[in-house]
C-alpha cells in the first residue's frame, strides 16, 4: 500500500463526496486564504513574549506551519449560516495554541524526536524548557479566550483542554498490551482527538451566535469528524515513512502504544498468532514492528481502518444536512474528504 490513504481503496467507501474532492487541502482551504493568514499572524503575536527560551521553543513548533485544520474548522462553522465573523480569527488562534501546547507534551510523554520534519521542541531544547513552553501555550490560548468580548467560549475551550489533559492519563494507563482494549482505544481517541475537534466547530457555532441546538449539532458534526481524524492518523503510522509524515514512523508501536490497527490484526489472528504479537507489543523494538507492520497491511487492518474512519465521516456529513447550502458548507465536505485520503 501507498503512503497516501485512499477513500476509494476501501470497500467501504462508497461515494461521500462525489468525484470532485480536491486532495491539496491548500486548494480546499483557499476561498478563507485571507482569514487564515490572519491566524498565522494572530499566534505569532499572542505567543510572544520577549523571553528567549519561551519564543524560540514555541515558534519552533510553528516553522514549518501545520494544516491549522482546528482553526479553519472554527472558522468554516462560524460562516454555515451567514457571514463569517471578522473576530473569529482571535479564537481559532487560540485553538491552535492549545493544539501546539499537546503537541509540545505528547513528543515528551512518546519520546519523539521529530515533529512536521524537524526535530520536536523536547529534543532541540530539552524537557525541562518543552514543558515550560507547552505550559505557557496553554495559559496563553485560554487568556486569549478570555479576553474576548464572548464569555460563554471560555467554557468550551476549557473543557476541550481538560479533556485532552485526562485523555493522555487514560492513554497512560490503558494503552499499553496488558490493559487495552476497543473500548478503552475510543476513549482514549474520543479525550485525546474527537472532543477538542468536537469543541473547535462549536466554538464557531457560539462565535457566529448560533442557536443551542445549532451549536450542539456542530459540535456532534467535529466529534465524528475527530474519530475519523484519529483513526486515519493511527493508521498513517503503519503505512507511511517518515519522510512523507515529518514524523516517526510506527512510533505508537515502539513505545508501547496499541491502537486500532494492531487491535483488529488481534481480532483476525489465531490464538497462537495472537500470542506471538502480544509478546512483541510487551517489549516493543524497530525489529519487532519491521514484522508486525507487514502482517497488518497483508491481514486487511489497514483497509478495516480506512472504512471505520469512512463511517464516522459519513455520519458527521450527516450533521450538516442541518445546514443550507453554502460555499463554506462545500468547503467543509471537501476537508472531511482530505482528512480521510491525506498522506500527513
Amino acid at each position: 500500500m501507498s503512503g497516501r490513504l485512499r477513500l476509494t481503496d476501501s470497500p467501504a467507501s462508497g461515494v461521500i463526496m462525489g468525484n470532485n474532492v480536491k486532495t491539496s487541502l491548500a486548494e480546499i482551504l483557499s476561498p478563507i486564504d485571507p482569514l487564515m493568514a490572519r491566524v498565522d499572524v494572530e499566534i505569532l503575536e499572542k505567543m510572544k513574549t520577549g523571553i528567549s527560551l519561551i519564543d524560540e521553543g514555541a515558534f519552533h513548533l510553528f516553522k514549518k506551519g501545520g494544516k491549522k485544520i482546528r482553526a479553519a474548522l472554527i472558522i468554516l462553522c462560524s460562516g454555515l449560516k451567514n457571514a463569517i465573523p471578522d473576530d473569529v480569527v482571535e479564537v481559532a488562534a487560540a485553538a491552535e495554541i492549545v493544539h501546539a501546547a499537546t503537541l509540545i507534551h505528547d513528543d515528551i510523554i512518546d519520546g519523539s524526536i521529530y515533529r512536521r520534519g524537524e526535530l520536536t521542541v523536547a529534543k532541540k531544547y530539552g524537557n525541562r524548557v518543552a514543558v515550560l513552553v507547552g505550559d505557557y501555550l496553554y495559559t496563553r490560548a485560554l487568556e486569549v479566550a478570555v479576553g474576548s468580548d464572548r464569555l460563554d467560549l471560555f467554557p468550551i475551550m476549557v473543557a476541550a483542554t481538560r479533556d485532552m489533559v485526562k485523555g493522555e492519563l487514560y492513554q497512560i494507563e490503558y494503552s499499553t498490551i496488558d490493559r487495552i482494549s476497543k473500548e478503552h482505544y475510543y476513549r482514549i481517541i474520543e479525550m485525546k482527538t474527537a472532543r477538542f475537534m468536537a469543541a473547535c466547530a462549536k466554538l464557531g457555532g457560539v462565535k457566529a451566535k448560533m442557536s443551542e441546538e445549532e451549536s450542539d449539532v456542530l459540535y456532534q458534526f467535529g466529534l465524528n469528524l475527530g474519530f475519523a481524524f484519529q483513526i486515519v492518523d493511527d493508521t498513517l503510522d503503519v503505512v507511511d515513512m517518515a519522510g512523507v509524515t515529518g514524523k516517526d514512523t510506527g512510533n505508537d508501536f515502539i513505545n508501547g502504544k496499541i491502537t486500532l490497527p494492531f487491535l483488529h490484526l488481534l481480532e483476525v489472528s489465531g490464538p497462537k498468532e495472537r500470542e506471538e504479537l502480544s509478546a512483541l507489543a510487551a517489549a516493543p523494538d524497530e525489529n519487532s514492528w519491521s514484522r508486525v507492520r507487514g502482517r497488518l497491511i497483508e491481514s486487511g487492518s489497514v483497509d478495516h481502518c480506512i472504512e471505520v474512519s469512512t463511517g464516522y465521516v459519513k455520519k458527521a456529513l450527516k450533521y450538516l444536512d442541518f445546514f443550507g447550502t453554502s460555499l463554506h458548507k462545500d468547503i467543509i465536505v471537501n476537508l472531511a474528504g482530505f482528512l480521510l485520503e491525506r498522506n500527513y
